[in-house]
């Protein structure tokens, strides 16, 4: 079984997105393939329109367990087409990292994930593995089961920045934990072609790294989101995109490849890229020009992202755009038929198929941020605007890794982050505009006059009542 592990400790980047639809690819291919999400977000099993509260075992309690070879396969994989299966994830899998997790205790705490997929070998012939966006026991798992590394790199100048440190640091995890044969590749992701800096950042990408970066461009298409609020691969909602053809050719270029003896992390010279662009004055007078038209706060020590800006390319494909407007109405059906969909195995036959939506609404959570157990719960009202994201120093002041979700029902945008304990600091990125949480008393100026608003995360906190535990599903014991 071929693997390969999507890796990136940047978020926003395209991680999941990759891993989504390179999967439903290979299985359009007549590849018995199958997806493995370590992220504890769970957005491969939200991308595919399986409900977290259905799922009954994930890939953390299959690494765990003492003999994953005795585990029901029934119980841990979700059959999403005829040859597509799905290990999930869910929000506990943060806590498996943990000193007390269970995961650190173990003596091959590196390699479970590895022994859980051995047990899979004869079943399928590709597996593609998502990691989450961070350097940790979970990776490390990937990095020691994988044969093949993708590094998504989004063609702009922050992610050009970090792209030089993530290829050194993998490459020295994958020395210490004898990784030695997997090879690795970086991917541009979310290009658009017509932006000069994007074009000269990928050119300064491919002079940088050479043959190690893939020579397919995933270029940015609104088809592959539109494709995970529908709960599929992109080959499936929509085959004539701009997305689907993109990563059809990333599928076919990987799988044409046969991975040579010498091609191999271990075996290269010891040598780390710069990370800093000192050829391109171009790239630096246009860059220098984006980030004087930004206001974007910094904090001393921090390194926060300018916020995103969704590239403006032309309508890759009118007709899908116009089945989108005319479907709009009616996605709750759509959602509950492609649950009905995923659920056809008879171990599911007689459950109620219906998540949150379809319940009577909870009472209203309050606004700010609150901690349940080992997870902040950040809730904000829905007129504060139309895209609200929470950027802070657990993720590297990105305001793209974590985007509140939108909850009409109940009024509110609300997020739940497992966070490890301490004193974490966080500002709210509001349509751009980034500003401290005016529903958080808990603040603290930075050195250049900012409110940083600030949440503190206790050793063995208790959960709080139970309308708070239901901003996000709980899994089952």
């Amino acid at each position: 079984m071929r693997r390969i592990a999507i890796i990136n400790q940047k978020g926003g980047c395209g991680k999941t997105t990759t891993a989504i639809n390179l999967a439903g690819v290979f299985a359009a291919r007549s590849l018995r393939t199958l997806l493995v999400d370590l992220d504890p977000q769970s957005h491969c099993a939200a991308g595919l329109a399986i409900p977290e509260q259905r799922i009954d075992l994930d890939i953390g309690d299959a690494m765990l367990h003492p003999a994953p070879e005795r585990i029901d396969p029934a119980r841990l994989l979700w059959r999403i087409n005829r040859n597509l299966d799905l290990a999930p994830s869910r929000m506990k899998l943060a806590g498996i990292e943990s000193a007390r997790g269970g995961l650190s205790e173990l003596p091959d705490r590196h390699a479970r994930l590895n022994r859980v997929l051995s047990t899979l070998l004869s079943n399928y012939d590709v597996c593609c593995i998502d990691c989450p966006p961070s350097i940790g026991l979970l990776t490390f798992n990937a990095l020691t089961a994988a044969s093949e590394i993708l590094i998504p790199v989004e063609t702009s100048y922050f992610s050009l920045q970090g792209a030089a440190k993530q290829v050194a640091t993998i490459r020295s995890l994958a020395k210490r934990l004898g990784a030695g044969a997997a090879t690795y590749w970086l991917v541009p992701t979310i290009h658009d072609p017509s932006d000069a800096l994007a074009k000269d950042l990928l050119e300064e990408l491919r002079r940088r790294f050479g043959p190690r970066v893939a020579p397919v461009v995933i270029r940015f298409d609104a088809a592959l989101r539109e494709a995970a609020s529908f709960g599929q691969p992109v080959i499936e909602y929509n085959a004539s995109s701009r997305g689907c053809e993109d990563y059809t050719a990333l599928a076919e270029w990987l799988m044409s490849r046969i991975t040579p003896q010498h091609d191999r992390i271990a075996r290269e010279p010891a040598w780390a890229p710069t990370v800093t662009i000192t050829d391109l004055p171009r790239v630096e007078q246009a860059m220098g020009r984006k980030l004087a038209d930004a206001s974007v706060p910094t904090i001393a020590g921090s390194d926060l992202h300018a916020p995103a800006r969704t590239p403006t390319v032309p309508d890759p494909d009118p007709p899908a755009r116009q089945r989108v407007t005319k479907l709009a109405g009616d996605r709750r059906a759509l959602a509950v038929a492609s649950r009905l969909a995923r659920t056809r195995d008879t171990r599911h036959a007689t459950d109620d198929l219906y998540d949150s939506e379809d319940t009577p609404s909870a009472p209203p959570p309050p606004f700010g941020v609150t901690v349940d157990g080992h997870c902040a719960v950040f809730v904000q009202p829905i007129s504060a605007g139309s895209r609200i994201a929470v950027a802070g120093d657990f993720n590297g002041w990105s305001p793209q890794a974590h985007l509140m979700h939108r909850d009409d029902r109940r009024g509110v945008f609300q997020l739940r982050i497992p966070l490890a304990p301490g004193r974490r600091h966080y500002r709210l990125v509001v349509d751009g505009l980034w500003t401290h949480d005016p529903h958080n008393t808990a603040v603290e100026q930075s050195p250049f006059g900012e409110q940083i608003s600030v949440v503190e995360v206790a050793e063995n906190r208790p959960h709080i009542e139970t309308n708070l535990r239901d901003l996000v599903p709980q899994p089952a014991d």
